[in-house]
């Protein structure tokens, strides 16, 4: 396999590979400055975490454990400041700047220096995203606090207008951001980084896009724990695409009472995929009591499944002030202090049956069971659910 990489991607990637196919163990020599006592954290691992503190000692510290492959890890004061950086088998050093811990240098990992190269590709476009994200989410803060209040309908309108010229500002920009990032990917198919970052942009990806990278990646990274997660994510983002048969599932609603994807048997059921927290989605719950209004009465059902199983309290009080308690919602079905513990996927996730990474996304069932769109994460714009509709329903 190293052989035919020679050939193909050239000896700086064989040799890369090379030196990241070794496991084994790990040694981090630290250097802190601006403190000569007390303790360094570390947290490093992908889905199982270790955890582990060292003594200063005249400004020196050092780690020592296993690893099986490179992970990400945060090494902190003790605080909820850190650095994250990636930690590769073999020796490493770094060096930090107390008492944040957000400066630091690392040599000696491969993984780390691929790292910083993604990093600063994107540093230019970050720049730019960041006060236009903030202005949309203050935008968002203030239309959101309007539809709770119940203001005006042209109160609501000139807010909306605010957070819909933020956002179309922002669109561009979030694009260029991940080409930049899947340019990296396409660069380097032999990179655990590639492999690791890349279950972060799952959300944005079509399943046939992520089968397309995850069949380009080295063969090794292919059959890592991060390759085995994304094909993982891969299976449940087909098992929500268009064309698939609904995943059954059964859970209680918002008053306790049982519900299945079989009640909607015989009806158009558009899935809408939300939570309290998330701004878009409340602003989408305006626009969706006008689709249902539209379309009830010529065999639309909407079923919310909101990711609030932490916080049920706050679902029950968003449906209310939304007013969308016209349809029926339940929770995604996730143990949160179980999810907390190991990262793993859960048998009666709905998110996970559906391949649900991101809200607001929406899918959509067709009488026989059978997905027939899906808009938003993993699917088509947003805006094109109510050309659907109007195209089905007419």
């Amino acid at each position: 396999m190293k052989r035919l990489l020679v050939i193909v991607t050239g000896i700086a990637v064989t040799t890369h590979s090379m030196a990241q196919e070794k496991r084994g163990p790990f040694q981090l020599d630290g250097t802190i400055t601006g403190k000569n006592s007390g303790y360094v954290h570390i947290r490093y691992g992908n889905g199982f975490y270790m955890e582990d503190s060292c003594a200063i000692s005249n400004g020196s510290f050092s780690f020592k454990g296993m690893l099986s492959e490179p992970v990400m890890a945060t090494i902190s004061g003790g605080s909820d400041d850190g650095y994250d950086f990636y930690l590769d088998p073999g020796k490493q050093t770094i060096n930090v700047k107390s008492p944040t811990f957000k400066e630091a240098t690392v040599t000696g990992s491969a993984s780390q220096t691929e790292y910083m190269e993604l990093l600063e590709a994107r540093a230019g476009v970050n720049q730019e995203m960041a006060p236009i994200s903030h202005t949309l989410e203050e935008a968002n803060k203030q239309y959101l606090n309007a539809i709770q209040a119940r203001k005006s309908d042209a109160e609501l309108a000139a807010l909306k207008s605010k957070t819909d010229v933020a956002r179309s500002r922002l669109l561009p920009l979030e694009e260029r951001f991940r080409e930049t990032t899947y340019d990296f990917f396409r660069s380097h198919p032999a990179s655990y980084v590639t492999a690791a970052e890349m279950r972060l942009f799952v959300s944005y990806m079509k399943p046939d896009d992520l089968k397309s990278y995850i069949s380009k990646m080295a063969p090794f990274l292919q059959t890592s724990i991060y390759g085995q997660e994304l094909s993982d994510l891969l299976e449940k983002l087909q098992n929500g695409a268009p064309g698939s048969r609904a995943q059954l599932f059964s859970q209680p609603d918002v008053n306790g009472k049982p519900l299945t994807l079989m009640d909607f048997k015989g009806k158009y059921l558009l899935l809408d995929f939300w939570g309290s927290w998330c701004l878009p989605c409340r602003k989408n719950n305006v626009h969706l009591k006008d689709i249902y209004a539209q379309y009830k009465d010529k065999g639309l059902a909407i079923l919310g499944v909101a990711d609030n199983d932490s916080r049920p309290e706050d679902w029950k009080k968003a449906i209310d002030k939304d007013g969308i308690g016209i349809w029926n919602h339940v929770l995604r079905g996730l143990d949160p202090v179980k999810f907390k513990e190991d990262g793993k996927p859960q048998p009666g996730d709905i998110y996970s049956m559906y391949g649900v990474h991101a809200v607001p996304t929406q899918i959509l069932i067709n009488p026989e069971g059978v997905i027939i769109a899906r808009f938003g994460n993993g699917g088509e714009n947003y805006e094109l659910l109510e050309t659907k509709l109007a195209e089905i329903l007419k």
